[in-house]
């Protein structure tokens, strides 16, 4: 039997297809937009208002939540009410005034969306369009289920909440595809942490006054080039992402309108200054860079936004009262040898017959050693280097994977298949974290300095001794192993 995601994304696929769809959606949207064309300006804030460009995220999601809450609240308690839980008069006047709410809220919502829906095309337009249909269906039978109350038909009213509450639900699958699959309201800016340092991109003399140029530069971490729009306007120079942060518009190729910046897509426009949306249909302001100008070259740089922590380049501390800055491995040495260490375990296993018991005890091993280099690296290396390395972030997340593989592969039977398989997938992870670290982070570590990676390292190694010795590590190990 097919699994409901399957039937669900056939039958979203055939909505996507549906190119019978295009001819009233693109009639419905020269309907729509009429009235702002022939109003003007003045419906430009109004527009604004409904896509949510001043609050920073789309004011739709939000909206509907309204009636969704108050539909289901109306369901419960018409439930609760035939149930005789609690009173059914006071029940059917909550629901009636949860319906009205709801109803008047629906209102909202859907202008919203149909301000946002105006702004998609193709299969995003059609989806759109069914999900617009089936939620209208829902607005429709609610207002039909209060009539009914209201005219005392209590029972009919009830199912046609039952079935409005269905068409919902089916209604908010289609927009959650929406916004997940189709990446309808999310960010698509290219928004990385680079470059880090001053980096040129253009001659001055290639940038004509008031017309965007691309530029690019290497981004390390994704391996990809990133696309920059340059802007030179008022003897300055400006940089902002060149993907639209709306639906990835080529902002490059776009022009200058009263000190913005126009997408040639959907006509967000974005302060060049700032990077933050001037007006809609987009909400999430722009990548915006650092600009220096030298000689005939002009260079960027990274500029953090809100809540974003800035890469720098740190004094070396001194080391602790009491301590030679010399006195042990560097924190990036000793790490590197206990990679090496962790590697040769794996391999140390992987030679041994299945049926050999002493598999099981290297693994406990590996296990203590992969727990104690994780331990290591959040509480002393990791804070120490995220002020100057955009990979803690992500090496963080590698850890999560390694911890949760080495607990599946310590359950399993050392001599089964299925333990080499899942050995060999951890091996890799720990390949890939450790290659990571080596390659990029370990080389951005050599901005704390010498002494301030010795004296890392000296504080780890005390660590390593404190951790093997403990009891409750290896209890630990043989809790993951369910024994």
């Amino acid at each position: 039997m097919p699994r409901l995601d399957h039937r669900a994304d056939r039958a979203i696929g055939r909505i996507e297809s549906a190119r019978w769809l295009d001819a009233p959606s693109y009639l419905a949207e020269t309907l729509l937009s009429r009235p702002a064309q022939l109003l003007g300006r003045p419906a430009r804030p109004l527009a604004d208002a409904l896509h949510g460009t001043s609050w920073g995220h789309p004011v739709h999601p939000m909206l509907v939540t309204i009636p969704i809450g108050t539909w289901t609240f109306a369901l419960a308690l018409d439930l609760l009410g035939a149930l005789g839980l609690i009173r059914r008069r006071a029940a059917e006047r909550s629901a009636r005034q949860a319906l009205a709410t709801g109803l008047a809220a629906a209102g909202l919502a859907a202008t919203a969306g149909l301000a946002d829906w105006q702004h998609t095309n193709g299969a995003d337009r059609r989806v759109g369009a069914a999900h617009a249909l089936i939620n209208g269906s829902s607005v429709a039978l609610n207002g039909l289920s209060l009539a009914l109350r209201r005219r005392n038909r209590l029972g009919a009213g009830r199912v046609a909440s039952v079935v409005a509450w269905g068409f919902m639900a089916a209604g908010g699958y289609l927009g959650g595809h929406l916004v997940y699959r189709r990446r309808i309201g999310t960010d698509h800016a290219d928004r990385v942490p680079a470059p880090e340092t001053w980096t040129p991109v253009a001659h001055l003399a290639d940038l004509e006054e008031g017309r965007p140029r691309r530029a690019e530069f290497w981004d390390e971490a994704t391996r990809k080039p990133v696309a920059v729009a340059l802007v030179r306007a008022g003897g300055a120079v400006h940089a902002l992402g060149a993907r639209c942060a709306h639906k990835g518009g080529p902002l490059d190729e776009g022009w200058v309108l009263d000190g913005t910046l126009v997408c040639p897509w959907h006509g967000s426009r974005f302060d060049w200054r700032t990077g933050r949306p001037a007006s809609g249909p987009a909400t999430c302001p722009q990548p915006r860079y650092a600009v220096r100008v030298r000689g005939d070259t002009v260079e960027i740089r990274h500029h953090a936004r809100p809540g974003e922590v800035p890469l720098s380049s740190p004094q070396p501390e001194p080391p602790p009262s009491g301590t030679s800055p010399n006195a042990g491995p560097r924190a990036d040495d000793l790490l590197t040898q206990h990679h090496a260490l962790i590697r040769n375990l794996f391999q140390r296993i992987e030679a041994l017959p299945r049926e050999d018991p002493e598999r099981r005890d290297r693994l406990r091993v590996l296990a203590t050693e992969l727990d104690i280099h994780e331990h290591i690296e959040d509480r002393v290396f990791y804070p120490a280097v995220q002020p100057v390395s955009p990979d803690v972030v992500v090496a963080h997340s590698e850890h999560r994977q390694m911890t949760d593989l080495l607990a599946a592969t310590l359950k399993l039977n050392t001599a089964s298949p299925a333990f080499d398989r899942h050995l060999r997938a951890l091996r890799d992870a720990v390949d890939h974290h450790a290659g990571s670290e080596e390659s990029a982070m370990f080389r951005h570590a050599q901005r704390l300095g010498e002494d301030r990676l010795r004296s890392l390292g000296a504080r780890m190694a005390a660590m390593m001794e404190r951790e093997r010795d403990s009891r409750w590590l290896a209890m630990k190990v043989r809790w993951l192993e369910g024994s």
